[in-house]
């Protein structure tokens, strides 16, 4: 019985995780414009060319993208800046892309955005890289 009371608990937290809790809010009108210039230019190449994007939009192109699975199940989401060594650890159901910007990462906060497009009003997660 103590068994079957441990991996319940153990079920119960890991089925609590949250893309709210971590980071601050952003509305997409406040991103950066080269960063709201970019998204939409894939936006548009998703839905008029049949384009698959990449996870990640890094600017500095010194980040790392690693997404640890087991089987089909992603575990852990990291992205790592190789030159300052920097790292940032984001929610394992954060929507993509993730967008690298001046040691920040950005993700939205709702899926399908690349498809469904991006308004003033779209909200964004903020991480600080540390």
């Amino acid at each position: 019985m103590k068994y079957l009371c441990f991996i319940f608990c153990v079920l119960l937290v890991g089925a609590c995780s949250s893309t709210k809790g971590s980071g601050k809010e952003t509305l997409f009108c406040e991103l950066d414009k080269e960063v709201q210039d970019s998204l939409l230019s894939v936006s548009r190449k998703v839905l008029e060319e049949d384009y698959a994007p990449q996870a990640m939009i890094d600017f500095s192109g010194n980040c790392k993208f690693t997404e640890r699975n087991i089987g089909p199940w992603v575990v852990g989401i990291q992205i790592e800046d190789t030159v300052n060594k920097r790292s940032v650890s984001l929610p394992t159901n954060a929507p993509m892309p993730y967008i690298v910007h001046n040691n920040t990462v950005y993700y939205p906060e709702e899926y399908n955005l690349l498809v469904m497009g991006f308004d003033k009003n779209t909200k964004f997660r903020t991480i600080r890289m540390k």
